[in-house]
Formats: C-alpha cells, sequence, structure tokens
C-alpha cells in the first residue's frame, strides 16, 4: 500500500516534469489554458539555443562597411570633407571633430578617451553580469567597439541591448525636473537611494528602489503632487498628472512612479507582468551601476532593433531534440538493465532513477530560471549524477550478494552489504560536493555550471544513500522470497 501511494506520488512528479505539452481545455473544457512540463521552462544557453548580438560604438565612431557605403553617396566637396572628417584605426573610422572627444586632427586617439573607453567596458560587463547569464560576453573589437553577445534566454533583447550603453548620471525626476532635495551641488544621489532589486507580486514585475531616511524624507516632500495610478489611467488628458521618473542621462528607465507605488521606504517601479521580469531585471542592473559609478565621459549610438543579429545554436537547429532522444535512450538503459541483472531490487533503482530525474529537472526549472540557463554541460552534470546512482546502486546489489554467498541470511546480507558500500559512497559525494562548492566559490566563469553541479551532486546522493535503501526496504519486507527478490541462488537449488 505504501508503494502504490509513493508511486501513484512519483507519477504525478514525473508528469510535472517531463510529461509532453498539451491543450487542458481538451479535458476541463472551460479552460484554455496550455500544460507545460518543468522541462519545457528552461531556458537554455547559446550553444544550445543561440543567442543574438550587437555592436557597440562610441559616438563618432563607425565601421568601415558604414563609412564606406555612406562615402559613394557623396560627391565633390562633400565628399572630401567627409573624407577629411574621418581617420582609420583598423576596421573603424573615427571622427577627428572635437565635440566628440575622440582624437586630434592627426588622428591621435585622446587618452582621456581610451581611459573612459575602457572604464565603461568594465562597467558593461558588469552590468551583464548582475542579469547571471550563463554565457553572455562583452568583448572589444578593433580597440574602440564593443562586441555583446546575449543567450536566446533574454526575453526582451532589444530594450535590453539599447539600454546598457546608457552612460549619464542618476537623477530623480518630478514633472521632468530633478526634484529640488537632490538638486544642490553638494548632493548625492547615494543620500537618498541605498540599491535597486527585483520582485514580483501578484503577477506583476518590480523594480524596488531602497531609499535611506534622507530619501524618505526627500519623497514626503513631493509625494502630495503625484498623481495615483487609477487617475493616470482614467484620465484623457495626461499632461495635467504628475509622475516620478528615475532617469540616467536622458534616458527614463523604467514606467512613471505614481503615489500609490511609494510605501515606507520603497518605491516600485511595475512591469506589465511576470514575463517583463527580464526587463526588470535589466532595469536594476543599469540603475544600480548608475548609482554606484556615476555617469562616464564617453556615449554611445543608439543600438538599432535592425542592428541585432541572431545567433545559430552551436551545435545546430536540432541539438535540443536529439539530446532529449539521447535521454531517453540513456534513461531506458538505466532503468531496463538493473531490472533484468538485479530483478527486484533493479525496480528499486528505477524508482530511484526516476526520483532524481524529477529533483533535477524541478530545481533547474522552479529554484532560479535566471541561474539554471541549460547548456551541454548541464546535460553533462546531469548525466553523471545518472550514472552514479546506477554504477553505485550496482555495486551495493554485488556487495549483498558477496555477503549472500558468504552464508549469510538475505536481511544479514543486506545490512552488511549497505554498511560496507556506504562509506565508499559517501567518499565518491563528499568529494564531488566538494569539488563543486570549490568551483562556485572560487572559478567566475563556471558559477552556473557549478550550481548545476552542485544540485545533480546532492539529490544524487540523497537517491543513493537514503532513498533506494527506504525503498528496497519496503519492498524486501513485502517480499515472500527474498531470494529470488535479489534473484540469487542457494547453492543447495544447484545441487538439486
Amino acid at each position: 500500500f505504501l508503494m502504490f501511494l509513493l508511486t501513484i506520488v512519483i507519477a504525478v512528479l514525473c508528469a510535472i516534469t517531463v510529461f509532453p505539452s498539451f491543450k487542458v481545455g481538451k479535458i476541463f473544457k472551460d479552460s484554455v489554458k496550455v500544460w507545460n512540463p518543468a522541462v519545457m521552462q528552461y531556458d537554455f544557453g547559446a550553444d544550445l539555443g543561440g543567442g543574438y548580438y550587437a555592436y557597440y560604438y562610441p559616438e563618432g565612431v563607425i565601421p568601415a562597411a558604414e563609412y564606406y557605403e555612406a562615402l559613394e553617396g557623396k560627391t565633390g566637396d562633400d565628399k572630401t570633407e567627409f573624407e577629411e572628417s574621418y581617420v582609420q584605426h583598423k576596421g573603424l573610422f573615427l571622427n577627428v571633430d572635437d565635440k566628440y572627444g575622440l582624437c586630434d586632427k592627426d588622428g591621435e586617439v585622446l587618452e582621456d578617451f581610451k581611459t573612459e573607453f575602457n572604464r565603461f567596458v568594465k562597467e558593461l560587463t558588469a552590468r551583464f553580469n548582475a542579469k547571471n547569464y550563463s554565457d553572455s560576453r562583452v568583448a572589444v573589437v578593433d580597440d574602440y567597439a564593443i562586441l555583446v553577445e546575449l543567450p536566446a534566454s533574454e526575453k526582451d533583447v532589444a530594450t535590453t541591448l539599447s539600454l546598457m550603453t546608457c552612460t549619464g548620471k542618476l537623477t530623480m525626476q518630478v514633472g521632468g525636473e530633478v526634484i529640488d532635495v537632490l538638486d544642490s551641488k553638494d548632493a548625492d544621489i547615494r543620500d537618498y537611494i541605498e540599491k535597486f532589486s527585483v520582485d514580483t507580486q501578484y503577477d506583476v514585475a518590480y523594480v524596488k528602489v531602497r531609499l535611506t531616511k534622507a530619501g524618505e524624507d526627500a519623497i514626503k516632500s513631493i509625494k502630495s503632487t503625484l498623481s495615483s495610478a487609477n487617475d493616470a489611467q482614467s484620465s484623457t488628458d495626461s499632461s495635467s498628472l504628475t509622475s516620478l521618473t528615475l532617469m540616467v542621462g536622458d534616458q527614463q528607465v523604467g514606467y512613471p512612479i505614481f503615489k500609490e507605488y511609494i510605501e515606507d521606504r520603497t518605491i516600485m517601479i511595475p512591469e506589465a507582468d511576470k514575463s517583463g521580469i527580464e526587463t526588470a531585471r535589466t532595469f536594476a542592473a543599469l540603475l544600480n551601476s548608475a548609482l554606484e559609478n556615476g555617469e562616464f565621459d564617453v556615449q554611445f549610438s543608439a543600438v538599432d532593433t535592425t542592428e541585432i543579429r541572431v545567433i545559430e545554436p552551436v551545435y545546430g537547429e536540432k541539438v535540443v531534440t536529439l539530446l532529449y532522444i539521447a535521454l531517453a535512450i540513456v534513461l531506458v538503459l538505466v532503468i531496463a538493465l538493473p531490472i533484468v541483472f538485479q530483478g527486484r531490487f533493479g525496480v528499486v533503482n528505477a524508482y530511484t532513477v526516476v526520483s532524481y530525474l524529477i529533483i533535477a529537472g524541478l530545481c533547474f526549472a522552479f529554484i532560479s530560471k535566471s541561474v539554471f540557463e541549460v547548456t551541454l554541460g548541464t546535460v553533462l552534470v546531469f548525466l553523471l549524477g545518472l550514472m552514479l546512482i546506477t554504477l553505485l546502486n550496482t555495486r551495493m546489489y554485488n556487495a549483498v550478494k558477496k555477503e549472500f554467498y558468504l552464508g549469510k541470511t538475505v536481511e544479514s546480507a543486506v545490512k552488511t552489504g549497505y554498511k560496507k558500500s556506504l562509506f565508499g559512497m559517501v567518499d565518491i559525494y563528499a568529494v564531488l560536493v566538494l569539488g563543486a562548492l570549490a568551483a562556485l566559490i572560487g572559478v567566475a566563469g563556471l558559477h552556473t555550471l557549478a550550481l548545476q553541479a552542485l544540485i545533480c551532486f546532492i539529490a544524487a546522493a540523497f537517491c543513493n544513500l537514503l532513498w533506494t535503501f527506504a525503498i528496497n526496504f519496503v519492498f524486501l519486507g513485502a517480499s515472500k522470497d527474498k531470494v529470488k527478490y535479489f534473484r540469487f541462488v542457494r547453492e543447495d537449488d544447484d545441487d538439486e
């Protein structure tokens, strides 16, 4: 009866984890929702899912292709003037006009520009790292252009790529004017705002603005002048409404903030729904960057959506389908082979393997989708955990078998064999877990993979060290012929 209940629970969890998508409306006629298992909610890294890339150019810097295209459309003095306005630097052309502050008339790049450009590259890398991508990339191209690559898991790539180049000063404005208390020469925005973070409430994503005590007092002084969101939605004359906005330079970041989104020492900048949480994370990353590091003396040309390019998956478009097929084959093998050679202990192994699949699958889907982008490395560490469970269960089975053929009863052989194999299994998992922790703490480039490995190893250790023993205890206790349960053969049976 216990195993019947356990089987029902495992079957339901397995359906939640891997059962194919279908329309719930086919079963419940009043519903129009679509059932999606946990595995269909994974975000894939660039190697499995592809991604996007774009180039950032400082104002006054253009790529060679754009330069020659513009040159073809000019003649006479216009062409000469255009040619004299630029100097070539590798695959780029730099404008020599003083307003850009790039280089002198001889084409010598100014040290101030070099310093600010390199400082911003470091900050841009930190902004994208704040979004916890597993495989984003920021690289300098031809010294003064920036290449940015994002995985396909980024749901609002246009907003992210366009906002991340904001280099201006962070301000809080009401009606287009910086609020008085922040407008003095001695005012520092960090005296009024502690930090920005992301939260969700009632299917709405928010950027949370945590204020200092001075910031709370400043907001109280202007809160009465702000309109409510309800008034804003119902009014046809929005020009008469006043709201609070956060600006980085000339760029508004997030939606307008009305007085009902201000409570205690927290301001909530709303997004449309939970699907906008990626945009909210972009806002938070940009705002925290502007808060901590101020403005930069370098500006970038806006990134147009037509300039965003698609990266195909590294291993081909069908790689995910092929991986699902490969995983299905491996699962069938690690479940079927032990059943054939180990009897009902092989069934115990099957329960353990499916339990591991459920635990790892649900953790990857629901603990933090922003961290758990599935890459080929994820698949490999998952398979390592799967193989460990099967191999160590086989080792446990052989230890029990050895004790049985020494003349012990089945019950005694199980206890002794389990004890003898336990310490070796604990050592293996201890080394793996500590190794994953070391990579998580000490190797920045392997943060996501180390975290995924840690989950797989902990799940596998639980299934091997506790769950297998518990299920085997229940099955073995209900078995009438415990020798046949393990497919052992007594010596007297051989004599007959």
